[in-house]
């Protein structure tokens, strides 16, 4: 049990516990994929731009790479992330009028880059 903090008059009690059950429970949480899925729309520099802006710790260089994994492979892992952020940069990818999707991470051999099918109810694509 920690000790209250006293702020202005009034005292604040820590909830250690509460962190320490929310990391635990982040360390629990299945990694999930973002998949990006070919087109004929939209031209490399428009995805690779919209990858940079959606997915802000992407390069530009490692973004024109999943561009082109897309591009030749018909679909590609973005990133991987907590489920609820993989939705999220999903969500992006798709405002930008790209296809995306996410699937559990589980889905995919230890290799790393097989792209995946983004089905299920988790998935989607626009």
């Amino acid at each position: 049990m920690s000790k209250p903090l006293l702020v202005l008059g009034c005292r604040v009690k820590e909830k250690v516990e509460d962190k320490v059950q929310r990391k635990e429970q982040l360390d629990k949480e299945k990694w999930w994929r973002v998949i990006l899925h070919n087109d004929d729309i939209h031209t490399f520099d428009y995805v690779t731009l919209s990858i940079t802006k959606v997915v802000k710790k992407l390069t530009m260089k490692i973004a024109y790479e999943i561009t082109m994994e897309t591009h030749k492979a018909g679909k590609a892992t973005v990133t991987q992330a907590w489920k609820s952020q993989a939705e999220t940069y999903c969500l992006g990818l798709q405002q930008c009028g790209l296809t995306a999707s996410i699937a559990p991470d589980s889905k995919f051999g230890k290799g790393g880059d097989e792209g995946g099918d983004g089905g299920g109810p988790e998935g989607g694509s626009s």
